[in-house]
């Protein structure tokens, strides 16, 4: 789990952490929020937006931004929150895709913009596996991932990738 806190608070769940949790059921979406809130001694009070990006080979992204609404006033524990869960699909942002064995990349659409590289899962993939490539990475979700699929070019890795001279494969 990545807890990243700034204009918006931004939550991290891999598989691992999800186990036991039920996206059907909002009431339960809020006690489990709640709880990793809580046990990262996050308080918050008002109106916020919560957009869950759910994507099956990863785990969920919960982006919380709250309302700056000048008509309503909360009390200090009061919250009110409006949750869409959006299934999405993650790139994985990476600037040396060689940096990555050729079976790990077998596993990943890659797309091309500009000089980045970026990875899509296309096939379940171990836990090890997508810990190094997660290391390497940068996740992009959501408009801005959807718009770098249409954006960029698919590659392939060519058979001559072991070879020293390895961009000159694609």
């Amino acid at each position: 789990m990545k807890l990243i806190i700034d204009d918006n608070i931004l939550i991290i769940l891999g598989n691992f952490y999800l186990k036991d949790y039920n996206l059907n059921d909002y009431n339960e979406i809020e006690k489990n929020l709640f709880k990793i809130l809580k046990k990262h001694t996050i308080e918050l009070n008002g109106y916020y937006n919560v957009f869950i990006y759910q994507d099956k080979n990863y785990g969920l992204i919960i982006d919380m931004q709250k309302e700056n609404l000048e008509y309503l006033d909360y009390f200090n524990n009061q919250i009110e929150l409006n949750i869409e869960i959006i299934e999405d699909s993650f790139l994985y942002e990476i600037d040396d895709i060689f940096t990555l064995d050729k079976t790990a990349l077998n596993q990943f659409t890659i797309y091309q913009k500009n000089y980045k590289f970026y990875l899509e899962v296309k096939e379940k993939i171990n836990t090890i596996k997508l810990g190094k490539v997660l290391e390497n990475s940068k996740i992009i979700y959501g408009k801005k991932a959807k718009k770098i699929k249409r954006e960029s070019k698919i590659i392939k890795v060519g058979d001559k990738y072991e070879k020293t001279n390895r961009r000159s494969s694609w």
